[in-house]
């Protein structure tokens, strides 16, 4: 079994984990009737389950039912259309086991059971620490916990319809999958009655009970479109909401089948343990997904909004056959919430968004792991729903559209969905969808985007030399296994823009080996070069190239990408015509903003005198995502001018991550009046707690001990969970104490799970081998698959000596940077005093 393990990465397989296989099915389960009594202050459920089967296998003696810790009161087989009959069956606290006669090809069995769910399903009401809590019931049973809530094969692979009574506390609202068949009232309960008659996974079933207010969305074709929303919130619900018609037409359209469910129902509930969850029908979102009408100047819930959407084709219409194939259902969610960028706004708003997915896989494969997409390695399989799963699958099918063709891309899509529409899917069937268009073997392409680990790892050099372009590849290798010395194969683009051409002229070489060098024939020495310029290599390219072919490139590639890789690689250099073209770049109004703050980012990272004249130039421009990273930038200079300034954001702006971005910038000046500005801005409302979030990382960043005790205030329960989760970062940062680990140890109880994976990376960044043992007593209790994945990372971490070391080290090495950079920059100074002024004839050298 191979570890995936990359340079810089640990390994991905964990010690113990064994590989995951489909499950049998002996018997099918094609209906679920479920009758449910929820009973809310007791955080429990009375139900009674009907499980309608067929046999599969004729040698099977027994039908396993996933079940965790119910009290099963009675279970009664029907055989054909005969009466039910008590049955003989076994349970251990898990699973399920009804013995079926071999002689009955279909029956139903029928349990009445207790539960308190542990997982799967939630229950919400206020406290003393918390009065504004709503009274609410939610289930989320993503990746395997219907099995909490009533008896089933609870595996992706199992399609049955629904039939649900439940009763909930009186004056609720109720939501289910489906069509809603009756409601009514009695003193105490209301009682709802929803039938899904469409076949779809356990994983997929939703219960939603609370007070809401319903907005009607109005229709698309004969589809309703309703949003649920807690009272008060009702603009903020049509604000937010508002483009999912126009979303569901496009879906249908470029998927070639019409939305595929008799309704769709998207529904706010506080507390949730994800962003959204695409139950078929009915999706369910987290409070946050709700814009204010500050919060929209420069904040959209479009993209979650997107991906959900996009489930009700891919993951709900076709479902993967077992977890290792799930990039099916969220490569596809995650490609789609660029398509619908592309759609309305633009190309270059889908090619930033890319960009930015490419860097967030990049950072978990260079930093965190590295694992092939499609991979049966894992304990528990939220496990793999990370940056490889969504963002790189989304990459993956970007990368294909490329390789393939709009057209043809679409088209094979189009045909995935019609084969295999209401059943499972692996990867070879999307594979076999898009051969059959073309007559095109994908297999190659296919294998090493999704079955092998890593990624390549490209090395660009450029060079002009006597009428030929030399451009010279290196590509790094790295991983473990059969692999390991086999270079990828990338077919590398390259836009060269020759002078007098009115457009660039695209050439295609094929990279195979660990260093190669292409001659591209030119007439005269090039304006520029872009490499890669669709992003079409899923991994690492960095380029060196002539300073005047990336300065030239900034300001002439004819697509945003283009210009922003430019910026980036400009970032490296830090001659003083480089930084003028970024500040130029910088400065200009009609520029996609993308390019403006990527240059920003990189006049931060150059810190000279030109760099922080260029940017608080800027800070008051009017586009805020610009302005955003104009603010991050200038946290890089400690001196007092740029400190001024961010003060001055802290105070005046308007949007809420502008004014987040200034207190983490203002906190990274170090400078000692920043502390009572960033204590004021913690006081400070705003959307998901943004603001308060800043100044606590601001605060960490400021290396003022002051600030601990109002850091170990703000982790308390019935603060607000996101600045409760920015306390606890902050802290392991400015305070890696004794007393810091032992907080932090207290908080690995709490319940919200996001909130306890940061304890646990906190504890790990802190790197004091102390907290194993209540890490080890947190692991054996723990039922969140995401808090057990990092706990086990973190016992691996902590198992030997450096990890906090090394990050000191890594700060100690960019204090040197910065003084290094500060020196040059002098020394720059000195220089341009000393040279006489250049006459009207005379050119610098690029």
């Amino acid at each position: 079994m191979s570890s995936y393990a990359a340079e810089g990465a640990s390994p991905f397989v964990l010690e113990g984990t064994r590989r995951v296989y489909e499950r049998p099915r002996p018997f099918r389960v094609e209906h679920i009737a479920l009758d449910l009594d929820l009973d809310h202050p007791a955080r429990s459920l009375a139900g009674e389950a009907e499980l309608h089967f067929e046999r599969s296998d004729p040698g099977a003696t027994e039908l396993a039912l996933d079940a965790v810790a119910f009290e099963i009161e009675e279970v009664l087989l029907r055989a054909g259309r005969a009466r039910p009959s008590r049955a003989r069956w076994e349970y251990d606290g898990e699973t399920l086991r009804v013995a079926v006669p071999s002689g009955v090809r279909a029956g139903a069995v029928r349990v009445r059971y207790r539960a308190t769910p542990r997982r799967g399903m939630y229950f919400l009401a206020p406290d003393g620490e918390v009065p504004d809590r709503p009274i609410q019931i939610w289930t989320q049973c993503q990746d395997e916990d219907a099995r909490h809530l009533f008896p089933c094969h609870d595996k992706p692979h199992v399609r049955q319809t629904f039939d649900v009574r439940v009763r909930v506390p009186r004056g609720l609202v109720a939501l289910s999958n489906g069509e809603r068949l009756s409601t009514a009232s009695s003193e105490r309960q209301g009682r709802f009655h929803f039938r899904m008659r469409e076949a779809m996974p356990s994983y997929l079933f939703t219960l939603v009970a609370g007070s809401f207010v319903t907005l009607d969305g109005g229709k698309v074709g004969e589809v309703p479109l309703t949003y649920l929303v807690p009272p008060g919130r009702e603009e903020d619900g049509r604000r937010t909401f508002a483009r999912t018609p126009e979303m569901v037409a496009l879906f249908g359209r470029l998927t070639g089948i019409d939305y595929p469910w008799s309704k769709y129902a998207q529904v706010v509930v506080s507390d949730f343990i994800f962003g959204g969850m695409e139950n078929t029908s009915a999706t369910t979102m987290y409070e946050h997904v709700l814009i204010d009408e500050r919060a929209a100047i420069d904040i959209t819930s479009e993209g979650l909004i997107a991906h959900e959407l996009a489930h009700q084709w891919f993951g709900d219409l076709v479902t993967c056959r077992d977890w290792s194939h799930a990039w099916l259902n969220e490569g596809f969610a995650t490609y789609l919430e660029h398509v619908w960028q592309e759609h309305a706004h633009g190309r270059d708003e889908y090619e930033h968004g890319l960009r930015g997915d490419l860097q967030a896989y990049l950072a978990e494969a260079e930093g965190r792991y590295c694992r092939p997409i499609v991979c049966q390695d894992y304990e528990v399989p939220i496990d793999i729903f990370d940056r490889h799963l969504y963002e790189k699958g989304g990459l993956v099918l970007h990368s294909l559209r490329l390789e393939l063709g709009d057209e043809a891309f679409w088209e094979g899509t189009r045909r995935y969905l019609a084969r295999h529409g209401a059943g499972e899917v692996e990867t070879r069937d999307l594979q076999r969808a898009h051969e059959s268009v073309h007559g095109r073997g994908l297999e190659g392409f296919f294998d090493q985007a999704l079955l092998r680990p890593g990624h390549p790892r490209l090395a660009v050099e450029l060079a002009y030399e006597a009428g030929a372009l030399l451009v010279t590849v290196r590509q790094t290798l790295d991983g473990q296994g059969p692999t390991r010395e086999r270079p990828f194969i990338v077919e590398l683009e390259l836009d060269v823009a020759e002078r007098g051409a009115r457009k660039p002229r695209r050439v295609v070489r094929r990279v195979e080996e660990t260093t190669q060098t292409f001659v591209v024939p030119v007439a005269e020495r090039p304006r520029y070069v872009v490499v890669d310029p669709r992003l079409r290599v899923i991994g690492s390219v960095r380029v060196k190239a002539p300073l005047d072919f990336l300065r030239d490139q900034l300001a002439s590639a004819p697509t945003a990408l283009g210009r922003t890789l430019a910026a980036a690689e400009l970032a490296r250099r830090d001659d003083l015509a480089s930084i003028k073209a970024l500040a130029e770049c910088l400065a200009r109004p009609r520029e996609f903003w993308g390019v403006r703050a990527t240059a920003a980012a990189s006049l931060g990272t150059a810190r000279s005198e030109a760099a922080l004249e260029a940017l608080l130039a800027a800070r008051h421009t009017r586009h805020p995502k610009v302005r955003r990273a104009v603010i991050q930038a200038l946290g890089e200079f400690r001196t007092k001018e740029a400190a001024d300034a961010l003060a001055e954001v802290v105070a005046t702006d308007e949007s809420y991550l502008v004014v987040a971005s200034a207190c983490r910038a203002l906190g990274a000046t170090r400078r000692p009046e920043a502390f009572d500005i960033l204590v004021a801005a913690l006081g400070r409302s705003s959307w998901a707690e943004v603001v308060r979030s800043g100044a606590l990382a601001g605060l960490a960043r400021l290396r003022d001990e002051r600030a601990t005790p109002l850091l170990i205030e703000e982790t308390r329960y019935g603060r607000p969970n996101r600045s409760r989760r920015a306390a606890i970062a902050a802290l392991a940062e400015l305070a890696p104490t004794r007393t810091t680990r032992e907080r932090l140890e207290e908080l690995l109880d709490d319940a919200d799970p996001y909130l306890r994976v940061d304890v646990v990376e906190a504890l790990s960044s802190m790197g004091d081998a102390a907290a194993r043992g209540a890490l080890r007593a947190r692991l054996g209790r723990d039922h969140d698959g995401r808090v057990r994945r990092r706990i086990r990372e973190a016992l691996r971490d902590l198992g030997g000596r450096g990890k906090r070391e090394l990050k000191e080290v890594r700060a100690e090495l960019d204090e040197l940077r910065r003084e290094h950079e500060q020196l040059k920059a002098r020394l720059v100074r000195l220089e341009e005093r000393g040279k006489p002024s250049p006459n009207k004839n005379q050119r610098s050298s690029p």
